[in-house]
């Protein structure tokens, strides 16, 4: 989200599950480093009880009605957190955060749902563990200054973990540069 610098939130797995992801090969000391504007508390377990071993194929069906019809990525409450490990990753080009519930918290103080929307264009299963998306993001950010966030496209890639089958990362990577999330978040909009 092109506005999440404002809740970047750096942290280890200390307080969770630890969940690596491929791509990270850092063993940091447990510490926790968070914006000030935007706190996001300790990992807190939320949601109904998780839904192990739920199946590729319906779990990328979940994923799909989540953000085709939920708008999950810019809507909390349509998030299906019982497919969510507790201790989840979340990384973009802005932001690395560890903890479910930090996430949806960030995600409550990002877009104003009512003038945002998410397009799904593809979803798929890459291989037994891991599930792509392709999707595009615009928007307004809940920020008194009003900024616009215009079109941009997104991958995410979800990795799960083949011992209960939960989501234990979720990475997207943008058509936009961090550097270009950032100025259109502190880009005032009439």
């Amino acid at each position: 989200m092109a506005s999440s610098a404002l809740l970047t939130q750096k942290a280890s797995a200390s307080s969770s599950s630890s969940s690596s992801s491929p791509s990270s090969s850092s063993s940091s000391s447990p510490r926790s480093i968070g914006f000030p504007l935007a706190p996001l508390g300790d990992i807190k377990r939320i949601g109904a009880e998780k839904r192990n071993h739920v199946g590729v194929e319906e779990l990328k069906n979940i994923l799909a009605t989540a953000i085709r019809d939920g708008q999950y990525f810019i809507n909390p409450g349509a998030m299906p957190l019982d497919v969510f490990d507790d201790g989840c990753r979340f990384k973009d080009p802005t932001t690395d955060v560890v903890g479910l519930s930090r996430y949806v918290k960030a995600l409550g103080v990002l877009f104003d749902p009512a003038r945002s929307s998410v397009t799904l264009d593809s979803i798929r299963v890459s291989n037994p563990n891991q599930i792509v998306a392709t999707w595009r993001q615009e928007g307004y950010l809940k920020l008194p200054w009003n900024p616009y966030v215009p079109p941009y496209e997104s991958q995410t890639t979800w990795t799960l973990d083949p011992s209960s089958g939960l989501i234990t990362m979720q990475e997207h990577k943008w058509s936009i540069s961090a550097f270009e999330a950032l100025r259109e978040t502190f880009t005032p909009h009439a």
